[in-house]
């Protein structure tokens, strides 16, 4: 049995081709993903088990702004069971490069005090004052830096000039994850890490000689204060990993396996309909149904194990170009594990898996067909038949469509809604192929005469071939129209935003992970060409069991920079007042003069009256003056800066002055223009993952009409033989070819925009944009897909010699 599958395959390696290059490419995403999230998490974890592999417990706050004091570490060192204690005082800290920009990964970017047992020198000495640090020999060596140098590092939003004195090895994540870990004296982490300034931010404990870990971790716990918790290596080390971006992919590779499966049924339901009269005569000499099905599922079974070799081989190709492309670009070379046993096991599924699958349903028809019937080929398929998939499709399709309708309310219900409604108008793409070719039937006989009937008809002549190949490329078109038009709307929000939520010149914002120093706005004032200024950030006022969150702001300029109409009250008076919306007043029922008594986060008690009430469409609901808000260090949330002369020359000037490449200095159109950009820059990494998806359904065009030609040899030759020529010819099957790309877009455009649409009326406060300039390249490129599919079977048509043709055994 074996034997037949692979002669077969070797008989018709042309036809099986482009199904395994498919499965080839389903494969190889899968495994690639797989290989390369497992070693940059291998990576991590293993950095994170050795960075303090002698603590056995570590105590930890609940709440962030939780100190942990020296009294409690003294109090710790003398429980039974303990060791030594140490503590450490951690956080965000940035290193900048000669160059002026910073270097390592920015999230991972990392500072905590000095620990000789925790860090290795290997060059220097260890920080002994606030103008002195250490760095790990990754920083050291990436930015060119050596013992000596004066560098710059960024503290909560302050850049601080300093000397490198020492340089060590350390097994961290943030190191391995391709960041960069700076090393200050106790002293100076305390100050610029732990809340409060003067305590820490975890404590590790060493457990005495044969203590175990969950009996320290319970000795410890019984002095811990309210709000403070103790936590064993062992469950530190197994807490959940982080792996979104391996699932990020595999959602994609599930995307691109998803289109391989019809590409390979097609392939198969194609062969079986080619091959019935071999079929037949394996029936006539005494085959069975099921030796027929175990032959077709063993070529299926043959064309699946070299898929996945091929494939996993690629795949690890395609690994080493993730970690080129995805993650650590400033990080350590991440090691990979090229006989992963996880990325194996899921290339051997998927690439068996999708082949069998994909193969069973055409395997079953082919064994179906009696020896008597086989023998006459070209059956198309019954009407009855095709009645119950519509009904079937359309009972599909609009529970798809009200489950997806419903998550405008239940967000999560899109899950369920988008697969539903795709998989149904996958079931509804022949009706759809008849509607679209009976409308189309006019128009392209005008145009292109009796060539364009021609295409039609054959178009018309087999509705579920051309519904299967049309899906193949509507699939991937639908699901990079279900995330342009969602991130189209949050582009035109952010824009809007830019343009009318201020009357700033100027903005001045923290890079993803950084801060503003709590000197920059006086900084920034100070500046030649500056007229006003004002920061924004988020304030914390407790009231009793609730809390409010106010914008502390400059009360004497804020009304210069955001358009408020005060309804009741002055902003005059904000300084040691507050001002509230008018929905906020409303919802307590305060007016003017109400005092509102509560506690900053620090838990200083504050009682402030209400000065003024306001109404406003930039989406603030209350200000308070940052004098009566102090702000802690990294709390600025934005600078707004009116200018007094050309907004490009003043912030060129602010720049130069803060020299903090932490900070975003831009203008509102340059602030517009990044909005617009990084939703540009996220859709392109989409689009270059759907590529792959979009790229096998090319594929199954090109097998689709590829394998047709082959089937029709005999029609081609009569069409010659009545007077077509070659490029007659050649148009026909161009023509037939764009018909079908044609349906995979009109499907597969309406399909994802309604998806996306659902996606962003469900956020009620994003407005719904339908990028028509990007919706008409994808219909563009889908039609270009359709011409370039059918070159070579056109090419391959009219080159057969017509008396050849006409004496073939097929159609």
């Amino acid at each position: 049995m074996f034997r037949l599958a692979v002669r077969s395959i070797r008989a018709h390696r042309a036809r099986f081709l482009l199904p395994t290059l498919g499965v080839v490419l389903g494969v190889a995403f899968v495994a690639g993903s797989l290989l390369y999230g497992g070693a940059v998490q291998t990576a991590v974890d293993r950095a994170q088990a050795k960075a303090q592999a002698d603590i056995a417990v570590t105590v930890t706050p609940q709440l962030i702004d939780t100190p942990l004091s020296e009294d409690l570490v003294q109090k710790l060192r003398g429980v039974s069971g303990v060791a030594s204690v140490r503590p450490v005082a951690d956080g965000r800290a940035f290193l900048v490069g000669k160059d002026g920009s910073l270097v390592g990964v920015p999230e991972r970017a990392g500072g905590v005090n000095f620990d000789p047992a925790r860090f290795g020198l290997s060059a220097g000495k260890a920080p002994a004052n606030d103008t002195e640090v250490a760095i790990d020999s990754f920083a050291a060596e990436k930015a060119g830096f050596q013992v000596g140098d004066q560098i710059r590092v960024i503290v909560n939003g302050v850049v601080r000039q300093v000397r490198l004195v020492g340089v060590f090895t350390a097994e961290d994540g943030r190191v391995a994850g391709g960041g960069t870990l700076i090393a200050f004296d106790t002293a100076t982490a305390r100050a610029a890490f732990s809340p409060g300034g003067s305590s820490y931010t975890s404590i590790g404990l060493v457990a005495a000689q044969g203590v175990g870990e969950a009996q320290l971790a319970k000795n410890v716990t019984e002095v811990l204060p309210e709000g403070v918790d103790a936590a064993t290596s062992a469950t530190l080390n197994s807490s959940p990993n982080d792996s979104k971006l391996t699932e990020i992919l595999l959602i994609f590779a599930a995307v691109a396996l998803f289109v391989a499966v019809f590409l390979v049924a097609n392939t198969f339901t194609m062969l079986a309909a080619a091959r019935a009269r071999e079929n037949a005569l394996l029936r006539a000499v005494g085959a069975s149904r099921k030796y027929v099905l175990r032959t077709v599922l063993a070529e299926a079974l043959v064309l699946g194990l070299v898929a996945t070799v091929v494939g996993y081989v690629v795949g690890i190709g395609a690994a080493l170009l993730l970690s080129k492309v995805f993650a650590v670009v400033n990080g350590p070379a991440v090691s990979l594990r090229v006989f992963s046993p996880n990325a194996l096991l899921a290339a051997l599924v998927v690439g068996l898996g999708v082949t069998l699958v994909a193969a069973y349903v055409p395997a079953r028809r082919a064994a179906a067909v009696p020896p008597i019937a086989a023998l006459r080929t070209g059956l198309p398929p019954t009407g009855k038949s095709l009645r119950r998939r519509n009904i079937a499709g359309v009972v599909v399709t609009l529970l798809g469509a009200g489950v997806t309708a419903a998550a405008t309310q239940t967000e999560d219900l899109i899950y369920l809604g988008a697969p539903l409604l795709l998989l149904g108008l996958i079931v509804l793409t022949p009706w759809f192929g008849m509607v679209l070719t009976r409308l189309l039937r006019g128009p392209l006989t005008r145009i292109s005469g009796m060539r364009g009937t021609l295409a039609v008809e054959n178009t018309r002549r087999n509705p579920r071939r051309t519904a299967a190949t049309a899906a193949t490329l509507m699939i991937g078109l639908s699901v990079c129209a279900a995330v342009t038009v969602p991130i189209a709307s949050v582009a035109a929000k952010d824009a809007k935003a830019s343009e009318t939520g201020d009357n700033a010149d100027i903005r001045l914002t923290p890079i993803p992970f950084g801060t503003l120093n709590a000197d920059t706005a006086t900084q920034v004032a100070k500046v030649p060409g500056v007229q006003a200024v004002t920061p924004l950030f988020p304030a914390r006022l407790k009231l009793g069991e609730t809390s409010l969150y106010p914008t502390a702001v400059n009360p004497d300029r804020i009304a210069d920079f955001l358009p408020l109409t005060v309804v009741q009250g002055s902003l005059s008076h904000l300084a040691g007042g507050l001002a509230v919306s008018a929905s906020l007043a409303s919802q307590h029922g305060w007016t003017v003069g109400t005092k509102v008594s509560g506690a900053l986060a620090s838990g200083a008690p504050v009682t402030l009256p209400i000065v003024a009430i306001f109404t406003t469409s930039s989406g603030e609901s209350a200000f308070v003056s940052t004098k009566d808000v102090p702000p802690t260090p990294g709390m600025y949330g934005t600078i707004l800066v009116k200018a007094n002369g050309p907004a490009k020359d003043v912030r060129q000037a602010i720049q130069k002055t803060l020299d903090n490449p932490t900070v975003l200095v831009q203008t509102k159109a340059e602030a517009a223009e990044a909005a617009t950009s990084q939703a540009e820059v996220f859709l392109n990494i989409l689009y270059a993952l759907l590529s792959v998806s979009v790229l096998i359904g090319a594929l199954g065009v090109v097998n689709t009409m590829t394998m047709s030609t082959l089937e029709r040899v005999r029609e081609i030759g009569l069409l010659r033989a009545v007077g077509l020529g070659r490029k007659q010819v050649g148009s026909v099957l161009r023509l037939e070819s764009v018909i079908i790309a044609l349906l995979s877009a009109v499907l597969g455009v309406v399909a994802g925009c309604a998806i996306g649409a659902v996606a962003v009326l469900s956020q009620k406060s994003l407005p719904l944009v339908l990028p028509w300039d990007r919706l008409g390249i994808f219909v563009a490129v889908t039609a270009v897909i359709g011409i370039l599919a059918s070159l070579w079977p056109a090419r391959t048509a009219s080159r057969i010699p017509i008396l050849t043709a006409i004496h073939a055994d097929t159609e």
